[in-house]
Formats: C-alpha cells, structure tokens, sequence
C-alpha cells in the first residue's frame, strides 16, 4: 500500500499560485505605467490650452485696448510669439460691417505645427457718438511716474 504524501501537491499548487500572483502584477504595473503615460500626456495638453487662452486674451486685449482700427494699423496681424512662447503662431482677424456697428474680431492661437488650435472670438463695439480716431491719443499733460516714489520736502 502507498501513502499519498501531501507535500507534493501542495508545491504544485505553490509554483501555480506563484505564476498566477505574478501574472496579475504585471497585468497590473502595465496598466498603472499606460494610465501614467496618458496622464502625462493629458497635462502637457492643459499647459499648452492654458497657455494658448492666456496669449488670445492678451492679444484680444490689445484689439480692445487700442481699438480695432488703431491695431490694424499699428500691429502685424499674424506671427509667432516672443521667447519663451515661440512654439505659438497668432493670427488676428478683425471684420467690420460699417460705421457703428460692432467689429467681430477673431484670435487664432496655433502650436504643434499647426496641428492643435485654441479660437477666441469676441464682438467689440466701436465708440458712439464720435468718429473713430486713427491717432495715437496723448495725455494732456506729461505724467511724471517717479513722483509717487519720491515725496518732496516742503520747506
């Protein structure tokens, strides 16, 4: 008669154990490694939005700060940004109906070789009530910037 030892089938079923424990941890680094790849990825993208949006607004505040008319006189309508932010093109196209009516102004913000794009589009109203000038508007009088540094002593 032969005795079953159980040691046997208990290192058999050790090494299965072993190999399945394994096999679920690499399933298990390789997704974690994919998720970490892709949310890299998805970070670089959101700098790059929030970069573009921040570059459209100040592009759109020039258009607005100066006027329309003033800026198409006065700024290049298309370009690449000043270091560091040469990666980004701009182009600006403003569209006008006639006098008094609203001007539509667009601002196209390109990197990646033009493969992604941020648009920020806005409709600026021109002033009522006078002409639209087209010169530069100087203060009435000069603007003395370092005397709210400096108190002058009375004597």
């Amino acid at each position: 008669m032969r005795i079953h030892h159980p040691r046997h089938t208990r290192r058999g079923v050790a090494l299965v154990e072993v190999i399945l424990a394994a096999l679920i941890l690499g399933i298990g680094l390789s997704v974690s490694l994919s998720l970490a790849t892709t949310s890299l990825k998805r970070q670089g993208l959101g700098e790059h939005n929030l970069t573009a949006a921040w570059l459209a607004d100040e592009q759109m505040s020039m258009v607005l700060m100066e006027g329309p008319q003033q800026f198409l006189q006065t700024h290049p309508t298309s370009g690449t940004f000043d270091p560091p932010f040469d990666e980004f093109d701009y182009e600006v196209e403003i569209q006008h109906v006639g006098d008094y009516e609203p001007y539509t102004v667009e601002v196209y913000i390109t990197w990646d070789g033009n493969d992604r794009q941020f648009v920020l589009d806005a409709i600026i109203a021109p002033r009522q009530g006078e002409l639209e000038e087209f010169e530069d508007r100087k203060p009435l009088e000069p603007i003395d910037r370092e005397a709210i540094y400096y108190e002058e002593s009375i004597d």
